[in-house]
């Protein structure tokens, strides 16, 4: 199989050759430790291509996202998200989003695609806007305004909500093979805000870009989304990311929704790929294909991309472990 033909038949909850892998980004100062020499993703990327000479990743990606109003800072080779400058209802006049149906918007998509995509499964990074929305108010005022002034939150995230619904049609014609639409709803425990205000602030908005993409999609989200899972599975995407260790158990999840969805990720990012070992690095990704691979609709990935802060010795000991217990017929544990 080509890495596209084995993506897309994992989210389609078949097996493949072998498991798949993809990450949503490669942090550049760790791409670089790999092959040896600087090297730069390419603008909208986040996955500079060199690293498949190294790497066995089955995807390339690019970004399609609107843009937050937040302060941001840059440390230690990390982009960090500060207060949201959106604030009043006067503040919404500074949201002055591009064009989502100007061609230009889409032409450097279009070039990578051209340039980069070859065999390998192409994934359109977006967002619904509701972390858009948190982001650009800040937390606080975000939470706030939820029970002060829910109209300004409804009105700010429709904003954001409608530009991702046209900007989705376009996604869909540029010929990527998939999307992934990553807005953080929880936190290690629990998900950051009540099951009501997902059910009745979010999903209404989150629907109708779903309802717009026309290709296979997987729902990102750090933490522990178990009490909103059932909520957010009635959107119907094909796979659900990146599945943090520590905050849900990737082994009831198989068992429980492994016939609904693709499981993507859950290889640590707290521990192993960062402070562990190469031979625990092949332990948890051998364990995870074996166990959670059984059957297909399992695809290997981090528990959310790697960063510059993981060891590139346990990134190529993942990739060195996936060739070696990766493919079908999988081993029985």
């Amino acid at each position: 199989m080509t890495p596209r033909e084995r993506v897309l038949t994992a989210l389609k909850r078949g097996e493949p050759d072998r498991v798949p892998w993809t990450e949503s980004y490669v942090h550049d100062d760790l791409a670089s430790a790999i092959v040896g020499r600087p090297i730069k993703a390419p603008p909208g990327s986040r996955i500079a291509p060199e690293v498949f000479d190294f790497l066995p990743i089955d995807n390339i990606t690019y970004n399609l996202r609107p843009p937050d109003y937040a302060k941001r800072s840059f440390s230690a080779g990390q982009d960090f998200v500060g207060d949201g400058t959106i604030k009043t209802w006067e503040d919404l006049k500074n949201v002055k989003l591009p064009d989502p149906d100007d061609p230009r918007l889409y032409e450097p998509a279009s070039d990578y695609l051209k340039k980069y995509k070859g065999s390998r499964a192409a994934i359109a990074n977006s967002r619904f806007g509701v972390a858009n929305t948190y982001l650009s108010m800040g937390m606080t005022t975000f939470s706030y305004a939820l029970y002060d002034d829910l109209k300004l939150v409804e009105t700010l995230m429709d904003m954001f909500a409608d530009w991702s619904v046209r900007c989705m049609k376009h996604i869909n014609a540029l010929g990527f093979d998939s999307a992934i639409l990553a807005d953080d709803l929880a936190m290690k425990n629990a998900p950051l805000f009540s099951p009501q205000v997902v059910r009745e602030v979010f999903l209404p908005r989150m629907r109708r870009v779903a309802e717009a993409i026309k290709i296979p999609w997987v729902y990102h989200s750090d933490g522990n989304l178990m009490s909103i899972l059932d909520d957010l599975l009635t959107l119907g995407m094909n796979g659900i990311a990146n599945i943090e260790p520590g905050a849900m158990d990737i082994v009831a999840l198989k068992k429980k929704y492994g016939n609904r969805v693709c499981l993507i990720g859950n290889i640590d990012l707290h521990y192993t790929l960062t402070m562990g070992t190469p031979e625990e690095t092949e332990k948890e990704v051998k364990e995870r294909i074996l166990t959670i691979g059984q059957g297909g609709g399992y695809i290997l990935a981090s528990s959310n991309g790697i960063t510059n802060y993981c060891k590139p010795e346990n990134v190529k000991a993942m990739g060195r472990a996936l060739e070696k217990y990766g493919y079908y017929p999988l081993a029985k544990i």
